[in-house]
Formats: structure tokens, C-alpha cells, sequence
């Protein structure tokens, strides 16, 4: 780690060289590539082994990736039922989701270990404050690609665990993904995993009149009757016209993150 820190100022300090002198090439910017490349592979193995191990193993994280799906279809009067609850004993104020207390936890001490760690970059010298803020910066924004993607997976459902999108789950499961996001908010990435699980989760937690008012929109572009069951997307692939509207739409309601046919297929399963 400390060598790629070191190794980042010295290519480019080879790059000015060679605009410079472009008839002088550098042997070594291959050996010097490869660590590079070897730098990032360390961050990532770190992240991977950290998301996996810790987070999704000791810290429960792999419990609520497998609930959640089943709380944003359940029904609310079959939840409710369920536990025996009356109406007036259910609580409306949304708090985090019990079983994600530890994961939040360790990504919370995580995080701020690596904040330390990058605000000391003025008091030591520069290769060392190179190697830090490297190290720091690269792990939460590894960090927050590795969470995102598990967030992300249970939002656009690939699996097919989630047939049915019901508002009490979707707010429930929004709360718990901008929970998450709020540690990453100085990372700049508006497209990045993260970013995109809280589009998604937005999306599945609209109420039911802006979310009404988003699939008619949609529906008056294909001139398809606005009350009928479901999108289709290939009635937007089959014009190129239309899929770029429709995606101005998306992104004017602030979903650009998501593709259309994400879009899409949350829509449909919200009842």
C-alpha cells in the first residue's frame, strides 16, 4: 500500500516528462502500473473480506439482505395481524430496522477510523500523507460500492424474491438504505451503487399519487391507457424517441440513477 501511495506522484511526474519529452519513455512505467494495479487489488480484497466476513457474517447483515424482500411484500394487515397488533398499537415513526444495529455499527467505526486517518495528511510528510489519504479515501469508496451493491440487489430484485412492492415494507427498507447512505454523503459518485439502492428505494416508497401521476406520465408517451396493469418496456425500446424521453422523465423526477427498465419493473410490483 505504502509503495502505490508513493508510486501515484511519480507517474505523474513521468507523464508531465513525457509531454515534455515525448522521445524519452520511462522503462519502469509498467513495473510502476502494475503496483498500482496491485494497490487497488489490496483495497478490494480488504473490502471484500470486510463486507462479506464482517458485515454480512458477524454483524447480521446477511440475515436482513434475506428478510427484506419479505417485509416489502408482506402485506400490512397480514403484519400486523401476524403479531397480534391492533391498529392504534402500530407505530408509524420509522426507526432502523433491529437486525442492522451491528452492521451500522462497525461501518461506523470503519468510517471514522479512515476520516482520522485522512485528516492527519497535513501533519505528516508527503509520502506518508500519500499513502494515507489513498488508503483512507480508497476503502470508503470501496466501502460504499460493496453496501450499495447488497442495498442495490434487494431494490431491483434479480431474483425474483419480491413479486409484490407494499408501501409500509418499501418505506421501512427506504429508511433503512439512507441510513446507510448518510455515511457516505461527502463522496461525490452520483451513480455509484449507493447512490442507485436509494434511488431505487425512493422510488418503491413513492406515495401512491406521485407514483400514480409518474406511471401515467409514462403511459401518455407510449399512448397506452393509463389504466391499465402494467409498463412494458419494450414498448420504449421499440423508439429510440421515446426511450430518451421517457428517461428525461425518470430524471427529471430525480431516478436518473436507475434505467428505465428498472424503473419499470418497481413500478409494476408496487400494489
Amino acid at each position: 500500500m505504502a509503495g502505490h501511495a508513493v508510486l501515484r506522484s511519480q507517474i505523474t511526474q513521468n507523464a508531465e516528462s513525457d509531454q515534455i519529452h515525448p522521445e524519452h519513455h520511462n522503462p519502469l512505467d509498467g513495473v510502476i502500473k502494475s503496483i498500482f494495479a496491485f494497490g487497488d487489488a489490496m483495497v478490494d480484497e480488504f473490502v471484500s473480506a470486510f463486507v462479506e466476513q464482517i458485515m454480512m457474517e458477524r454483524a447480521k447483515l446477511a440475515g436482513y439482505t434475506m428478510r427484506a424482500p419479505f417485509l416489502i411484500s408482506e402485506h400490512p394487515h397480514e403484519h400486523h395481524e401476524r403479531r397480534g397488533q391492533r391498529e392504534k398499537d402500530v407505530k408509524y415513526t420509522l426507526t432502523l430496522s433491529p437486525d442492522l444495529n451491528d452492521s451500522i455499527h462497525v461501518l461506523s467505526v470503519t468510517l471514522t477510523a479512515c476520516q482520522i486517518a485522512a485528516a492527519k495528511v497535513n501533519s505528516v510528510d508527503s509520502r506518508t500523507a500519500e499513502m494515507m489519504y489513498f488508503g483512507s479515501r480508497s476503502i470508503e469508496n470501496s466501502l460504499s460500492h460493496a453496501v450499495g451493491c447488497k442495498f442495490l440487489d434487494i431494490g431491483l430484485d434479480p431474483m425474483g424474491m419480491c413479486p409484490e412492492i407494499y408501501l409500509d415494507g418499501a418505506k421501512q427498507f427506504c429508511h433503512d438504505v439512507c441510513a446507510f447512505k448518510r455515511f457516505f454523503q461527502h463522496i461525490t459518485s452520483s451513480e455509484g451503487p449507493m447512490e442507485r439502492a436509494v434511488a431505487a428505494s425512493r422510488l418503491m416508497s413513492l406515495d401512491e399519487s406521485p407514483l400514480t401521476a409518474l406511471r401515467n406520465a409514462l403511459c401518455a408517451l407510449i399512448s397506452s391507457d393509463t389504466g391499465s396493469e402494467a409498463l412494458f418496456i419494450s414498448d420504449f425500446a421499440a423508439d429510440s424517441r421515446l426511450l430518451e424521453e421517457a428517461e428525461s422523465m425518470l430524471d427529471a423526477k430525480g431516478f436518473g440513477s436507475l434505467a428505465l427498465e428498472e424503473a419499470v419493473s418497481i413500478m409494476n410490483r408496487r400494489c
